[in-house]
């Protein structure tokens, strides 16, 4: 019924690391695992038999998810990052969910930051709020969704307010396969950068299909970064959100333009963890840096945008 899915590039550790606390999971030696690893250099590590490798150089997190979607033998894919740690009962939520709901095509679940001296942040918008973390010493954790409310919708939502990220989620794969995947133009590796969950997503309710969020399927997020980190994150986060959402508003999706109307009418807000400093040109050079970003982030999303518009026509209905 379930697999287990994990796209990873050129970070040896992490794979070491995930592959080594999945056999921790309840259940996990009994659930086939599937890695689609796009490194320069195959693993030399000594894999469990239910592991199937497949070495894929080269680069974009959608055309590795869509070779797991390929791959894939069974109904569902449970798929999260290689810096995500899922909870020990992570799979037996999975099944419980796909058991008692078949009719969702795609569920996302919680997302924490790893440890615990942490303060949980959350950036409104019109649609709700999005979460991040900071920690004592400046570090700040993106990417995560920690609602602990149970959502099912079956129309268009801000998918991050109302569902989640990728770094989390089951998939109905006959359903992937019949919508076409994930957006190769879209998502880490490719010139958007990022969206290809959130363009999934909205493609999904467009064509009426029912997507959820459920709060104990739970994965940790261990990518703490720097704010200077976190700002160049968050630049490429823009770039594909930005170009999904004006893809999208071309085609008449009104949460697609109220998106765009938020991220044109109102000023940025400035990302820092830390404690401020106290001279007034450093926080001067810290806003004027990050509203540049904000801005040609914003604008090469729009053009991103333009050439999905120009190649993708009508989203829900075009060929990935």
């Amino acid at each position: 019924m379930i697999s287990i899915g994990l796209a990873t590039r050129n970070r040896p550790e992490r794979l070491a690391q995930w592959v080594a606390h999945l056999q921790q999971l309840d259940g996990a030696p009994d659930v086939p695992v599937l890695i689609v690893d796009q490194s320069s250099h195959p693993t030399t590590m000594t894999l469990p038999d239910n592991i199937h490798y497949l070495h894929r150089p080269g680069s974009g997190l959608a055309i590795a998810r869509n070779i797991l979607l390929h791959v894939c033998e069974t109904t569902y894919l449970v798929v999260c990052d290689d810096d995500c740690v899922p909870e020990r009962d992570w799979l037996t939520v999975a099944r419980r969910l796909v058991t008692t709901s078949p009719q969702v095509a795609l569920w996302f679940g919680a997302t924490y930051p790893t440890g615990t001296d942490w303060t949980l942040h959350h950036a409104p918008t019109p649609a709700g709020t999005t979460a991040w973390a900071s920690r004592p010493d400046g570090n700040v954790c993106l990417a995560l969704r920690t609602s602990p409310t149970t959502v099912q919708v079956q129309q268009p939502v801000a998918i991050l307010e109302s569902l989640g990220q990728g770094n989390n989620m089951i998939i109905h794969v006959p359903t992937a396969r019949t919508v076409g995947g994930f957006d190769t133009l879209l998502g880490a590796g490719a010139h958007c950068r990022s969206g290809e969950d959130v363009e999934y997503a909205l493609r999904l309710l467009c064509l009426h299909h029912s997507c959820a969020y459920h709060p104990a399927l739970r994965v940790l997020h261990d990518a703490w970064q720097t704010p200077e980190q976190a700002a160049r994150a968050a630049h490429g986060y823009t770039v594909g959100m930005v170009a999904v959402h004006t893809w999208y508003a071309w085609y008449g999706v009104s949460v697609a333009r109220e998106y765009l109307a938020f991220r044109f009418g109102l000023r940025s807000t400035i990302l820092r963890a830390g404690t401020p400093t106290s001279r007034y040109r450093e926080r001067m050079q810290w806003r004027i840096q990050k509203i540049l970003r904000a801005v040609v982030a914003s604008l090469w999303g729009v053009i991103l945008g333009c050439v999905l518009i120009a190649r993708r026509g009508v989203p829900w209905h075009s060929a990935r």
